[in-house]
């Protein structure tokens, strides 16, 4: 009997591609819009599936599943990206079981993002969990692992410093700009794209450049008017993107698009040096604007080079991090324990009801309503409180012996074995003798 938590955890997989393993131009094929993660879950559902998240952001497209068919999994996902299953097959992972847990660990505390300690992505798992918890495809396992997921990081985010300072996709874009521009206040910036990313980039822009040579383009206006509003600065409508890209000398483009939405033709007869940031996956720059004279492009897998003094202090609190993971995932490995315990503890709780019932039965024709009516009350009293006791018993062995048969062993020892072919008209007959005894 004895038992592992990997034998639950057995049909936990994720599957997906990220940075560590597939470069951008691949990466870009198999993000999922939200739309398309919508559609996506619907169809899962349509198919028997129960229990999938889906997350799709610039640096990784997963699938986070509690099943018995992750190949129905891999195809949907093939479906509903452009990644064909070929290339999926190349640069894709797969992962099970207690390493599939840790890796979503990793990825909510930020251990596993492009630019370490970067917090963005446990808002975006918690969007992508509400969407599959809205639509009914969350059990109560995928539940508690991802409760837990989000609770160490919290505890990472507050008692380390590994999302100390600024560091993140936005904040490199920053930088890179600090390092490679020269005369910042007479630069002309125009930003592109005010979503999560770009609302970020935006923050990041004004606190270090000139607020008069910043202007805001978005597909939606009036978040563009919103956001310029709240930092004084300008912003026009998507139909005079080309114009503000002309006038721009850097242009920072973070649209959720899923396709280029900056062309080669939007730079005809340029003649002036202009940085363009494309922090989009997919890419939303035109990879072709890269060949133009006077353009330099860079993306977001280049940005993620960026290293500085802050960088190196996430490093030094990674240990820190990576011990509250261990001692969260502890936790939640002795919840999935109690819940194999579960029956046996719904087991005890009837069997001692069972006892009680044969033996208000025997003396039922010796009381009155009255007189039955005070003993059924004060034996279920005493039943319960011996299964409370019983099942904390239960638990306090089981942390440590790690075998329910011990802790059954424990607890019942010979009147287990003996009591297992009792049967009422026995019970009647050891009754009796009781009495005869008397």
């Amino acid at each position: 009997m004895e038992f592992k938590t990997q034998d639950i955890l057995k049909n936990f997989h994720i599957i997906g591609v990220s940075y560590l393993q597939t470069p951008v131009d691949i990466r870009e094929l198999f993000s999922v819009s939200n739309d398309e993660q919508i559609a996506f879950l619907k169809d899962a559902q349509s198919l028997g599936l129960e229990n999938v998240v889906i997350l799709s952001t610039c640096n990784r497209t997963e699938v986070y599943t509690q099943t018995d068919n992750i190949d129905l999994v891999k195809r949907l996902l093939v479906k509903y990206s452009n990644g064909p299953m070929k290339l999926f097959e190349e640069f894709g992972y797969h992962i099970v079981g207690d390493e599939a847990v840790n890796h979503l660990y990793r990825v909510g505390a930020g251990l596993d993002s492009q630019i370490l300690g970067d917090f963005q992505i446990i808002g975006q798992l918690k969007n992508a969990y509400r969407l599959s918890e809205k639509m009914k495809m969350v059990n109560t396992m995928l539940n508690r692992i991802f409760a837990h997921v989000f609770q160490a990081s919290k505890k990472i985010k507050n008692q380390t410093e590994l999302s100390h300072g600024a560091a993140s996709v936005s904040h490199a874009a920053v930088q890179y700009i600090k390092e490679n521009v020269v005369d910042l206040d007479q630069v002309n910036f125009l930003l592109y794209g005010t979503g999560e990313i770009g609302k970020t980039t935006c923050d990041n822009l004004v606190r270090h450049m000139n607020k008069k040579t910043l202007t805001l383009v978005n597909r939606s206006e009036d978040k563009a008017a919103s956001l310029a509003e709240k930092y004084s600065i300008s912003y026009k409508s998507e139909k005079e993107l080309p114009q503000e890209i002309a006038k721009a000398d850097v242009i920072i483009v973070a649209t959720g698009a899923q396709n280029p939405t900056v062309a080669k033709e939007f730079f005809k007869g340029n003649t002036e040096r202009k940085l363009i940031l494309d922090l989009s996956v997919p890419r939303n720059v035109a990879t072709n604007v890269s060949k133009l004279p006077n353009i330099k492009l860079v993306d977001i897998d280049e940005l993620s080079q960026v290293n500085n003094e802050v960088l190196e202090l996430r490093i030094k609190n990674v240990p820190l991090a990576e011990d509250i993971i261990k001692q969260n995932s502890e936790e939640l490995h002795e919840w999935i324990e109690m819940q194999h315990l579960s029956p046996i503890f719904k087991g005890v709780q009837m069997g001692l009801n069972k006892m009680k019932e044969q033996e208000l039965a025997y003396h039922r024709t010796n009381l009155t309503d009255e007189e039955f009516e005070k003993v059924d009350l004060i034996a279920s009293n005493i039943v319960n409180r011996i299964a409370r006791m019983s099942i904390s018993h239960i638990k306090d062995v089981f942390k440590t012996e790690k075998r329910s048969r011990e802790v059954l062993s424990k607890m019942f020892g010979d009147y287990a074995k003996q009591s297992a072919g009792i049967h009422p008209h026995s019970l009647k007959k050891e009754h009796k003798n009781r009495h005869h005894e008397n």
